[in-house]
């Protein structure tokens, strides 16, 4: 064995080859176990033959290769080999005592549960935080050395994170970028963007798109709750779906009728919707990062859109939406890679959210004046948050506000929130 990390399923299968004779254990070297697993254990060759001898049942402990054959069993004066069922050594068969292994156990499998023991350990601050409030155990283990040209295992992956983005987003064509949504932002709007806009004001992060949008473009700001008035011919409408710094969801589908009224395409700012929200295929164009809803690493950024919306040319070649569709510099690599692990599991992320969701509007229902038109994100309290301990990160909007917002990604790494116990709200 290689016993790099002592389990219970070895000292069951070391008492039960006791059972046939004095055992002696066959321990791989560490440089055995560098050339065949590509890492170094955790615990030296040294460390290991002392553990195995200090159990009972053991004899005596020898170095051997990775591979057992007759000839190390004979330079070891040994009789038989008992192995597990994954049993591939090259020994005569009447020499081998196969027995079972025990499920769910290993030594690769204990490895990912200390991955998810020192993410969950360094979670255990509380950010009240937009992502990444927190680090899943699914980024780290998808981390790899990867490479946007030439690399194989890379196009898989990113293919595949890209194919899942597409779905969620209802669009037909994603582009990554390095760098946060605002980046994605700006080089959509210089990208596709010209003509009549109409931006929908809800507060910070619609401001931003103003902000963001190419010098070409014709602006009309409109508040929200008059935007449905508004009458005439337009090329865009623009919004941010999930406003966070006032707590506040748009409704994406009177917006997106609005659009057809106006003869105009749809613009959406996604950061804090995608992954989250419904109805994101009603835009025409999206942009949004990796570490909102769709619980990344950040540093990756991506440009949703359908099929047929027509390029802007573009002199720059970074501000070009080209040069990332093509890979002409490099991308997120590592962002991208972060969430592969997360697809499978992205559903119970985003039922953790909502059940923090549902925390704070039980627990804290006496704070909250508006149950309707609060994303899934986050939430809006009229009265003051203090935290009570120091692990706690408050949220601070960039809006102005009298009373607080809470978002809810914080505790998504557990089954069970404490976010209730570890805060209070009080009256302004």
């Amino acid at each position: 064995m290689s016993a790099t990390l002592i389990h219970h399923g070895h000292i069951r299968l070391i008492k039960k080859a006791a059972e046939y004779g004095d055992v002696v254990i066959g321990l791989t070297t560490d440089n055995e176990v560098l050339k065949v697993k590509g890492y170094t254990p955790e615990i030296d060759f040294a460390a290991r033959r002392e553990i195995l001898l200090a159990i009972q049942d053991v004899v005596e402990v020898v170095p051997t290769p990775w591979l057992i054959t007759d000839e190390v069993l004979a330079s070891n004066n040994i009789d038989f080999l008992v192995h597990g069922e994954d049993n591939n050594n090259s020994v005569s068969s009447e020499k081998v005592i196969v027995l079972p292994r025990t499920k769910n156990i290993s030594s690769s499998s204990i490895r990912a549960e200390a991955i998810r023991a020192y993410t969950n350990t360094n979670n255990k601050k509380l950010m009240l935080t937009p992502g990444p409030a927190v680090i899943l155990h699914e980024n780290l283990q998808g981390l790899k050395p990867y490479f946007g040209r030439g690399d194989d295992e890379f196009t898989l992956v990113s293919n595949i994170v890209k194919d899942w983005i597409k779905k969620i987003s209802g669009q037909d064509h994603v582009i990554a970028a390095q760098g946060s949504a605002t980046f994605a932002i700006e080089l959509a709007a210089h990208s596709f963007l010209s003509g009549k806009v109409l931006l929908i004001n809800t507060g910070y992060y619609s401001d931003r798109i103003q902000k963001l949008l190419p010098s070409c473009c014709h602006v009309t700001v409109v508040e929200y709750k008059d935007a449905f008035s508004v009458s005439g011919n337009f090329d865009w409408v623009a919004c941010a779906y999930t406003e966070t710094s006032t707590a506040f969801l748009s409704d994406l589908k009177a917006i997106k009728n609005l659009t057809y009224d106006l003869g105009a395409k749809l613009f959406v700012d996604a950061t804090g919707s995608i992954g989250l929200e419904n109805n994101h295929h009603l835009a025409d164009l999206t942009a949004f990062s990796s570490c909102k809803g769709l619980f990344g690493l950040t540093g990756g950024c991506f440009i949703a859109h359908k099929e047929g919306l027509e390029t802007k040319k573009s002199d720059s070649f970074y501000f070009n939406i080209e040069t990332h569709k093509n890979s002409l510099v490099t991308g997120p690599y590592h962002a991208i890679a972060s969430l592969y692990n997360v697809i499978d599991i992205h559903p119970v992320l985003r039922k953790r959210v909502k059940t923090s969701k549902d925390l704070v509007m039980n627990k804290f229902g006496a704070f909250i004046e508006r149950e309707e038109g609060q994303p899934l994100l986050c939430t809006y309290l009229n009265g003051l948050v203090s935290k009570n301990d120091d692990d706690i990160v408050l949220y601070s909007p960039r809006s102005i506000l009298p009373g607080s917002v809470i978002c809810h990604f914080g505790e998504i790494h557990q089954e069970i929130n404490y976010l209730d116990q570890r805060i209070s709200v009080h009256t302004l």
